[in-house]
């Protein structure tokens, strides 16, 4: 043990002997920057052929500048010696008026590594305000300026997600009662238009008649998906089966059809909107309750 610690004692007095005479070089290209301005930083060191160095990289603190990026040259070897060098890209957002850096170089040998540092290089930072006046003439402006809000998308796309999961959870747990009121809605709709309308069919029947009972068996067609308006007279009673229907409808017929006296229609015609009228009750219990 005591043997291999000696080996290693007297290897690393040799590679620090050795290291004395090694020296790295650096220097910045500008003598003055501005701050946030971009500045080259030149790192290079001559060194035996044998060995290997490295130098700092982007996880180094460069500190008072921060790196935005570095150019790398390929190494430069005679028979004894190799030449390294790198070009780091520096900016400085400190306001001190000389900053300094010092990046160091790691010389490597097999058991050991020892650390080079060039001489301490500066660079002079340009102000661009040399010295602030007494006063300060303020221009004041308080006329109104509309500034355009501006879209948050984000917070639009999540509430839209939000919304459509929401409705999905309604959807799921409430379907079937929507559709029902969206279904007697539509139907309530187009009941009252047919009632108002029939109504002032009633009122001149002695002029179109075939218009209205065929008015009115279109909206029982709709109503109740049977199709009324291709049925007779005969067919329509034996479909609803009420007798009070039947003489009504047989008014109506003789009416169109009778080559004599005409009868009076009015009272048939009222009929037959109360009996739509109980048609469309039916039919909307039977859609809440079915």
């Amino acid at each position: 043990m005591i043997r291999r610690f000696l080996i290693f004692f007297l290897l690393g007095l040799g590679l620090n002997s050795y290291a004395q005479q090694i020296s790295p070089f650096a220097a910045f290209q500008k003598d003055s920057i501005a701050v946030g301005e971009e500045v080259p930083y030149s790192l290079w060191i001559r060194y035996p052929r044998n060995m290997d160095v490295i130098f700092p990289d982007s996880l180094y603190d460069f500190s008072p500048f921060e790196i935005n990026r570095r150019d790398y040259f390929t190494t430069r070897s005679d028979s004894t010696e190799s030449l390294d060098s790198v070009v780091f890209f520096l900016s400085t957002f400190e306001i001190d008026s000389v900053q300094y850096l010092q990046l160091p170089v790691y010389l490597l040998e097999e058991y050991d590594s020892i650390e080079l540092r060039p001489a301490l290089d500066s660079i002079v930072l340009k102000h661009v305000v040399e010295t602030l006046p007494d006063s300060v003439a303020v221009i004041v402006n308080t006329d109104y300026q509309k500034v355009p809000l501006a879209f948050n998308y984000p917070y639009f796309t999540a509430g839209v997600i939000i919304l459509l999961i929401a409705a999905l959870i309604i959807f799921l747990a409430f379907g079937g009662r929507i559709k029902k009121m969206i279904r007697v809605f539509w139907i309530g709709r187009r009941h009252k238009r047919f009632v108002k309308t029939f109504a002032e069919y009633i009122e001149v029947t002695e002029i179109e008649v075939e218009k209205s009972i065929g008015y009115w068996k279109r909206y029982l067609e709709k109503l109740e998906q049977s199709p009324y308006s291709k049925l007779t007279t005969k067919e329509i009673v034996a479909t609803i089966n009420n007798e009070d229907l039947k003489a009504n409808l047989e008014v109506i017929d003789r009416f169109i059809y009778a080559t004599t006296e005409k009868p009076e229609t009015k009272a048939s015609f009222q009929y037959l909107l109360n009996l739509a009228e109980e048609r469309y009750h039916q039919k909307i219990d039977q859609i809440r309750h079915g």
